[in-house]
């Protein structure tokens, strides 16, 4: 087994890339001498030729691999220069392979990959590891950071690895002077998840209210979400309410919303709060005004954002 010479492999690549960051880091590397690769979009000969070319630099570099697609599956490509490599691999390299899914065993050069590649598997992060990671990361960097502003941080992200990762490098950029980061500075700079945006946006919808409604949707518009696909979230969830207040009327519980639907106790309990609060002939009114919206929009009579923005500013008879 070589010692330069690493496959690191997981289902998320930005646990993957942290892991790679992690080698390189106790390998003390320069950033220039570190050379980046993505087969998905790349030229094999072109990764082979970097590999194989002899340097006239000294200095030791690093090159990461990303969708060795070699590993997976058969093309019609020569890979007798990858394996001589593997067997024989330059002193002042250290390859870095990065895998979503495990080798297949069956291909020639998996089989040499097995002799010479150090692998290594890397785990998805837990709830409870995931607050510890990001203070570590501040840490690392000497930058303060609190529980609350961690736990705000993490909601905002849902969980979402590469996104969390941006979020991290934004923050520490934008807060390099002071080197603290608060939940105000969360507040600002860290959209809402993507959820949380579109059951706010429905519920100020929902509470006729307006103010919250628009806010709501120029988050969203940030995150990049499609207004055609905010119609159809705000259809759904007004449909879900009416159904909710039929349900009711028809003497049923709590838990049997819970059960209809096939959602928790806990968000049958909001969706009872909405359907008693609201008039059944509002909601039918805004369903079938969205729905007009929609077929205005995809019959190319409106714009989808300006169409969708009237609507939310009273174009369902919100007060």
């Amino acid at each position: 087994m070589q010692e330069n010479l690493y496959a690191i492999v997981g289902k998320d690549i930005f646990l993957l890339e942290n892991e790679a960051e992690t080698i390189i880091e106790k390998l003390n590397v320069e950033p220039f001498n570190i050379i980046s690769y993505d087969l998905a979009e790349e030229e094999l000969d072109d990764f082979i030729q970097e590999i194989t070319t002899v340097s006239l630099l000294s200095d030791k570099k690093v090159i990461k691999v990303r969708n060795p697609w070699f590993f997976s599956e058969n093309r019609d490509h020569d890979l007798v220069p990858l394996k001589n490599y593997f067997k024989n691999p330059k002193e002042d390299t250290v390859l870095i392979f990065l895998l979503t899914e495990e080798i297949n065993q069956s291909l020639e050069i998996s089989k040499e990959a097995k002799k010479y590649l150090r692998f290594e598997f890397v785990k998805e992060l837990t709830q409870k590891e995931l607050p510890v990671y990001v203070k570590e990361y501040f840490n690392k960097r000497s930058y303060k950071i609190n529980d609350e502003t961690i736990k705000e941080l993490l909601s905002r992200v849902d969980n979402n690895y590469q996104l969390l990762k941006n979020e991290l490098t934004k923050l520490e950029l934008l807060k390099t002077e002071t080197k603290s980061i608060t939940l105000k500075d969360v507040e600002l700079l860290v959209a809402r998840n993507l959820e949380d945006n579109l059951f706010e946006l429905s519920t100020a919808v929902i509470e006729k209210n307006k103010q919250k409604a628009i806010e709501s949707y120029y988050d969203l518009l940030i995150r990049g979400v499609d207004a055609v696909t905010i119609i159809s979230n705000l259809g759904n969830k007004i449909k879900e309410t009416i159904t909710t207040k039929h349900l009711l009327r028809k003497g049923l519980s709590q838990q049997s919303v819970a059960d209809y639907f096939n959602v928790s106790n806990g968000r049958a309990y909001y969706m009872v709060i909405n359907a008693n609060n609201q008039d059944l002939k509002f909601l039918e009114s805004s369903y079938k005004s969205l729905a007009d919206l929609d077929y205005k929009i995809k019959s190319g009579q409106i714009d989808k954002n300006l169409g969708l923005e009237l609507w939310l500013l009273g174009g369902y008879n919100a007060k």
